[in-house]
This record gives C-alpha cells, structure tokens and sequence, in this order.
C-alpha cells in the first residue's frame, strides 16, 4: 500500500497551483482523473482543503472500481504496478503543488525568519534520530547557536498530550539555573542542560524577548 501520510509529511497545499496543475474544485474537494497503464486504468486523486490526498483507481472500460489498489495487504506483481504508477503521481503533485513547512506555529515562523534576515542561517535537519529537530548556524560554521523542534509534550514532563514547537538556546549556566522555571523556559531537550534551555513558541513569551535571548545565544557560540 502507498504511505500517502509519508509523502505529504509537513506539506502544505497551494491551491493556485493545484488547479493549474489541472485539478476541478468539487464539493469542497479537488479532483483529476489520471491514465495509467497504458490507459487500461484510471487513477481518481481527490485532495480536500486541508491538503489530505486520497485516491481511487477504475478500469477504463468497465469504469469499475478496482479494489485491490486500496487494500492494505493487497499483493501481487500487478497490483504493486498500480501502486507504483499512483505513487508516481501522488509524488509529483506533492512537489509541484505543495511546500514544505516544518514548523507550522505562527511564533515559529517569526522567529525563523527573524534568525534568516539577521543570522543568514537556515534550518538544517541534521540527526535521523531526531528528524523533528533543526540546527541553527552561520553558514560555513559548525557551532549552532540555537536548535528549534517539533516535540511530544510528555518529553517535557507534561502529562497533557500533542506536540510543542520549541527552540533551544545557550547562556550562562547560572542564568540558565535561574531561568529554567518548569512554566516559561524549561531543561533543554536532549542538550547539556548546563548551558542550554528551552523556550515553548507559543506565544507565552513575546517575540522581543525570545530575539534578544537568540542575540545572547549566538555572541556565546561565537565568542
């Protein structure tokens, strides 16, 4: 079976180009039928308005629908050449009508484009174990001056659930001991918990005072 869920992970939908790309707005759904195989099938690529995409696959002279292509344990040479051929679209669309976007927080994103125009820096996903979190550093250096991520909540000793954009920095560890309150700024998340500290972008702390804790953290990296 396709892993849709894999393809579209932290894409998000552009419309404009969607419907360029051919696809017919429908009930709150967009929709575009696709020959496969040679034209012996069609496949049917439904995405709604939050992005999530589905699809269906039909042979072409009867217009019946073709079960096998969306059972999960489904086997066989021919059936995994259906999968092959919708994957390869789904794939494509994924590319031309979706961007990627990590972190999904409105603070998030204001900070990460305070740290672009200032630092030059971009996020730079660099541990597999890790793949939720980024690096932050000067281009053409290796210390990272702060480390953003997408979190559990219970990596954090918070018993409720979801997830938690966050953004690790350094300082003094008597700063750090001080700072560090369970409520505005908690122990770094799989860092020394000596020097660095984690900060929720949710908004409790305002956006002047998250900038000036990243100005601290980076004069100390790069001291």
């Amino acid at each position: 079976m396709i892993d849709i869920q894999s393809i579209y992970k932290n894409k998000t939908l552009d419309t404009e180009k969607l419907i360029k790309y051919g696809f017919a707005l429908t009930e709150n759904r967009f929709s575009k039928d696709f020959s496969i195989l040679n034209g012996q099938y069609s496949a049917k690529i439904e995405i709604d308005a939050d992005g999530r995409a589905d699809f269906r696959v039909y042979e072409s002279d009867t217009g019946e629908e073709y079960m096998p292509a969306h059972v999960y344990n489904s086997t066989g040479a021919f059936v995994g050449e259906i999968h092959k051929a919708c994957e390869a679209i789904l794939t494509d669309i994924a590319s031309k009508c979706y961007y990627t976007e990590h972190f999904k927080w409105e603070q998030s994103k204001r900070i990460l484009q305070f740290i672009k125009d200032s630092y030059n820096a971009e996020p730079e996903f660099l541990w597999s174990s890790l793949p939720e979190c980024a690096a932050l550093r000067v281009p053409g250096k290796k210390p990272w001056f702060a480390v953003i991520g997408r979190l559990p909540k219970s990596k954090f000793g918070l018993d409720e659930g979801g997830v938690v954009e966050v953004i690790n920095l350094k300082d003094e560890p008597q700063i750090v001991s001080d700072r560090v309150d369970g409520k505005n700024a908690f122990p770094a998340y799989h860092m020394n918990k000596q020097h660095w500290y984690t900060l929720f972008l949710d908004e409790r702390l305002s956006d002047d005072e998250i900038v000036g804790l990243i100005e601290k953290s980076y004069v100390l990296v790069n001291q």
